[in-house]
């Protein structure tokens, strides 16, 4: 099986709504893990934080959250570009969907209660690419540090 395979989205239609909905939790916990990374390692709490997200996604895939990580932890090494998830990000999630996904990968940044400076650039140009504007950006993540 190719990894990206495993997390390339189908097209949604209504009658595949749950689909959609694993679709958005996988997106979020591949983006979530690149950003508990980027600082270098992958700190207990933020990996905590991930683990409760893949604990939903093993429920829906009859597979096991360490494999599920696994899987993650092994694109993560070998992607170059998130280009896939953006482009569909842009044409299949609403506003909302967006801002949650923003949302997640804030709280998994102040996991460890310190923000690093990767971790808020990547998340900011990750905003970018999907279109959400600065002044949302910034009250999610004063929200994010003020909950951590």
């Amino acid at each position: 099986m190719k990894i990206f395979n495993f997390f390339k989205k189908k097209k949604v239609q209504d009658s595949d709504k749950k689909s959609f909905a694993f679709d958005f939790e996988l997106t979020a916990a591949v983006l979530a893990y690149e950003i508990a990374r980027i600082d270098g390692e992958v700190d207990e709490h933020e990996l905590k934080i991930l683990m409760n997200e893949l604990v939903l996604i093993a429920n829906k895939t009859n597979k096991d959250e360490s494999e599920i990580l696994e899987i993650i932890e092994s694109y993560s090494k070998n992607s170059v570009s998130f280009h896939d998830f953006i482009e569909d990000i842009n044409k299949e999630y609403s506003k909302e969907q967006k801002i949650n996904l923003l949302r997640f990968m804030w709280d998994v940044a102040y996991a460890d209660s310190k923000l690093d400076i990767e971790e808020e650039r990547l998340i900011r140009r990750i905003a970018d690419l999907i279109k959400i504007k600065d002044i949302e950006v910034l009250k999610l993540k004063n929200n994010a540090k003020t909950e951590s």
